[in-house]
């Protein structure tokens, strides 16, 4: 997935405890390629290139995607969209080339997209694609979703006091031993952290452009995309979002960095706690639930 997982858990079988984990890194494995829009045999490529307006039957594990990644983004209001496809790979080959797309282009990829327009069936378990060149990308809920599936593989082992780490998407179980929560530290525009938490039995998510950002004429643009122009974002944010599982942190902490007004969002997932925190001073910082002690 283009990351690196990392796994911290607490047994006194390290064999058995070994064997699990590398289970439960199969599974998150399984996950990828299923998941993935790089490579061109995946699942999810599969159903891209099937004909508009066909009905696709598809994994239970693509299927649980898509229905998670698609209420997220129905409820987001396309802040979050899984349907962005087109638009990402237009993207990715503008930050190599670090060349703006033509406008011709732009607006082809962005006529592509539209949460709308992913039909799923949950009687028949199929996907249908009702726009013409619409493709998926899964970018921004399939590493949270997998960071969940081997957490659960663990917990399901007894292995509780686990710590799963993909990117930017942590998912905590009980805290270790002799301790009240997991410490984790927070980055915002700096590579030093502005504070920690002591967190457990949670998710938090971490998006922005620290890490992954390009510059084209003098502009600062995110990896993240502005479903509005098909560009990266070019105002800097830093958003957080603690929510009970990765699934739900993941895309939600893309959706706070894209929401027009993100305070909405508070109202919308009232369970979860949101900080996010601009470049630009005069906007002030939205912050709730835990956040709102930082």
């Amino acid at each position: 997935m283009g990351t690196l997982f990392r796994v911290i858990t607490y047994s006194t079988d390290r064999p058995k405890t070994l064997g699990t984990i590398g289970e439960a890194l199969d599974k998150a494995e399984k996950i990828s390629q299923i998941a993935t829009d790089y490579e061109a045999d995946s699942e999810l490529n599969q159903l891209c290139d099937a004909p508009i307006n066909t009905p696709v039957f598809i994994s239970d594990t693509l299927f649980d995607l898509l229905q998670q990644a698609l209420q997220i983004a129905k409820i987001t209001e396309g802040s979050y969209d899984p349907t962005l496809g087109a638009s990402t790979r237009l993207w990715r080959q503008a930050r190599m080339t670090q060349r703006l797309p033509a406008p011709p282009l732009l607006e082809k990829a962005r006529a592509t997209g539209g949460y709308q327009s992913l039909v799923l069936d949950s009687d028949q378990q199929t996907a249908t694609l009702t726009r013409s060149g619409m493709r998926l990308d899964l970018g921004g809920i399939a590493k949270g979703y997998a960071a969940d599936a081997i957490f659960d593989h663990l917990a399901a082992a007894g292995l509780t006091q686990t710590l799963v780490a993909a990117g930017g998407d942590l998912r905590l179980g009980d805290p270790p031993p002799e301790k009240d929560g997991w410490q984790v530290a927070l980055r915002t525009f700096s590579l030093s952290p502005t504070g920690s938490l002591p967190l457990k039995n949670c998710a938090i998510s971490t998006s922005g452009d620290l890490h992954q950002h390009v510059m084209i004429r003098g502009k600062r643009y995110a990896h993240i995309i502005d479903p509005q122009t098909g560009l990266g974002l070019t105002e800097q944010k830093a958003a957080s979002v603690i929510a009970p599982s990765a699934s739900l942190t993941d895309p939600l902490a893309t959706a706070a960095c894209v929401h027009p007004d993100p305070k909405k969002l508070l109202k919308l997932f009232p369970d979860a706690s949101f900080r996010v925190l601009s470049e630009n001073k005069t906007i002030r910082p939205v912050k709730n639930g835990v956040f709102e002690k930082k």
